[in-house]
């Protein structure tokens, strides 16, 4: 794990090509948590824009919202989602397609729209510029059955 200083973060910033970022494309994946072995956690789906890394099976994930049926949306998510990653609870195992998010969600009497204007929102507000976004993230099939085969 890399450790940060403020100093590193400056002359990361300083060689950072914003022009080259404008090009990153990203998809939506979501993740189904679950875990529900004890009645105080709830099931709860997180939908997460990603930076799709060329010709790598993993992603980067950028920014994140969390859904319950208690709680509804929980913008701020990405923490949410690193806490459960650390317990294996959310993982590449965990992913499941947008039809599948929907379906969830909708017990839940959320609206999937609505989290993914969120985050489109708040990256070009933070960005300047919109993010491109592809319709499905490629890889995410074979991330999942792979990841699935491997927790059997």
């Amino acid at each position: 794990m890399k450790y940060w200083t403020k100093e590193g973060v400056e002359k990361h910033l300083e060689n950072f090509d914003r022009e080259a970022a404008k090009k990153w494309t990203y998809a939506f994946n979501y993740y189904l948590d679950e875990n529900n072995e004890f009645k105080e956690i709830e099931i709860a789906v997180f939908i997460v824009m990603e930076w799709l890394v060329p010709e790598k099976n993993y992603n980067i994930k950028g920014s994140a919202v969390r859904g319950t049926k208690r709680m509804q949306w929980f913008w701020d998510g990405l923490s949410a989602l690193k806490d459960r990653e650390e317990y294996g609870d959310v993982g590449d195992h965990s992913l499941i397609s947008e039809d599948e998010a929907k379906e969830v969600l909708k017990t839940m009497g959320l609206n999937l729209d609505d989290a993914k204007t969120y985050l489109l929102n708040k990256f070009t507000e933070v960005n300047g510029y919109p993010p491109i976004m592809l319709p499905v993230d490629p890889g995410w099939e074979a991330r999942r059955d792979a990841a699935r085969k491997r927790s059997k």
